[in-house]
């Protein structure tokens, strides 16, 4: 089965109606939900997306994104272990000149080695690494 992975950026707007690109991540969000692509994230876009909604739309908001996503019997929250940290640092490392967070490059580890090749988020440097970005924008 196919999955695609869901970053933080993407989940917040689809969640912000204020957000300017709401209604192409809500649309792409929701294909997802209805396809039968699997549907993978991880512990860590969880906590990201959780701190980005606290901080601009409140806790009450924060908890039911979070609360939507785990109570999901369509999404899969994978874990993060110190060992895939690890391996995030070193292609950190291995990119000097790139300012990926922490989190994107444990998404891209996972990515790879989930053998997953899309990824529903607006951040470009899922592209930059190789990765096919959802929503498509015109």
């Amino acid at each position: 089965m196919r999955r695609i992975f869901l970053d933080t950026s993407a989940l917040y707007a689809a969640a912000d109606r204020s957000s300017e690109r709401h209604a192409d991540c809500a649309e792409a969000f929701d294909e997802l939900v209805r396809s039968q692509v699997g549907l993978v994230t991880s512990a860590l876009v969880l906590a990201e997306l959780h701190a980005l909604t606290l901080r601009r739309i409140g806790p009450a908001a924060a908890l039911t994104v979070v609360d939507r996503l785990t109570d999901s019997l369509r999404v899969e929250v994978r874990g993060v272990t110190t060992a895939d940290v690890d391996t995030a640092v070193d292609l950190l490392r291995s990119r000097p000149n790139r300012r990926y967070s922490l989190a994107d490059a444990v998404s891209f580890e996972l990515m790879h080695a989930l053998g997953i090749d899309a990824v529903l988020t607006l951040d470009a440097d899922f592209a930059a690494e190789g990765f096919t970005v959802l929503p498509r924008t015109a």
